[in-house]
Parts: C-alpha cells; structure tokens; sequence
C-alpha cells in the first residue's frame, strides 16, 4: 500500500489534496483507501492505470515522430490531455504512426496495443486497394509537399468517402459527385479507413 504523504511528495501537491481525491477514486471503484493506512489500486483501477499510460506514451510519440516535437514538450502536453482522448483518436494516432513499439518504457512495450475496447477501422494506402473498395480518408502523408498540395487541391482530404473505380497504373476514383484520377505515387500518400463491420 501507498501512503498519502508518499503520493503527495512524489506529486508535488498537499497531503489532504491527496486524501480528498482518493476518497473520490474510492467511490469509483478505482482504490481501496483506508485513512492513515494508505491505498492501492483495485483491479479496474490497474486497467484503467495501464489505458492511461497507452494513450499517454500514444499521444507521446505522435507528438515527437509527426509533430516533431522535442520529447520534454511532448511528455507535458501528453500529460494534459492522456484522460480525454477517445480510444478512436489514439488508434488514428497509431495508424499514422505504424503501430511502434516502444523501446522507453518497459510496461508499455506497445503502446498501440490495447488501446481501444470498441471496432477498430482498417487503415489502407489508397494505391493498394481494388475497383470497388470503398472507404474515408483518414490521413494525407508525404514528404513531398507539393504531393500533399495537389491532393488537398483535388477535395482529397480527411473525412471524405472514396470509392475506388479503376487502378491500372492510374486510380480513377469518385470523392463525393467528382471523378478524379491521381498516379501512383499520389495514391500511395493517401490513407483510407476501411471498416471491419
């Protein structure tokens, strides 16, 4: 078991501080707490300690690996907002990121795994799916610039259903009421949701 005076110096933050937002965890199932004897986590408490830690170190590595963040930046503002991100946005986090594992911390070797309880989308470069494939843009990635341009130009951006008519070299495909046809290497810079259900 934990003593509050632990907590309250490893957080920084006053002893009865502690106490009172222990009493709130202990009502919601997360703690055992006993006054003066101290506390630990119940069993819900622990999962619900391990998907915080996930979507931290998610939120994390998206910061430093696509926002290019410097790591110290990238662990506060995490710690900001690891209680409010939906398991959705995390594992659009981990799509973008390619699922990594992470080597810093060993109780999250993973830190896409597990992050979401709920149906999960399927995350496909557009140039790998076939003539009736459907889906949502997830994502625009390139290091070309000039790429992401031109697709944004054409309506190509997060959100939009597409639907693959044709991929022979070029993809003619249909975003909204449009038909549009894009090359290889453009196809290959967008990302599509394709659900599982």
């Amino acid at each position: 078991m934990a003593k509050t005076t632990e907590l309250a110096t490893f957080m920084g933050v006053s002893p009865a501080s502690v106490s009172e937002m222990l009493k709130i965890l202990s009502k919601d199932g997360l703690v055992e707490y006993a006054k003066y004897r101290g506390v630990k986590l119940t069993d819900e408490g622990l999962t619900q300690a391990r998907l915080t830690r996930k979507r931290h170190h998610v939120v994390e590595r998206f910061f430093t690996d696509i926002l290019e963040m410097d790591h110290q930046q990238a662990h506060e503002e995490a710690s900001r907002i690891e209680h409010s991100i939906s398991d959705a946005s995390a594992v659009r986090m981990c799509n973008m990121l390619g699922n990594p594992p992470d080597c810093d911390c060993q109780c999250c070797v993973d830190p896409c795994k597990g992050v979401s309880m709920q149906q999960v989308n399927i995350t496909s470069l557009l140039s790998d799916m076939h003539p009736g494939d459907t889906g949502t843009i997830s994502h625009l990635k390139s290091n070309d610039a000039s790429v992401l341009k031109k697709l944004l130009s054409m309506g190509l951006v997060p959100g939009r259903k597409v639907s693959v008519e044709s991929n022979d070299g070029t993809w003619v495909i249909s975003v909204g009421d449009q038909t549009l046809a894009i090359d290889g290497d453009s196809a290959s810079s967008v990302y599509i949701d394709i659900c599982t259900a």
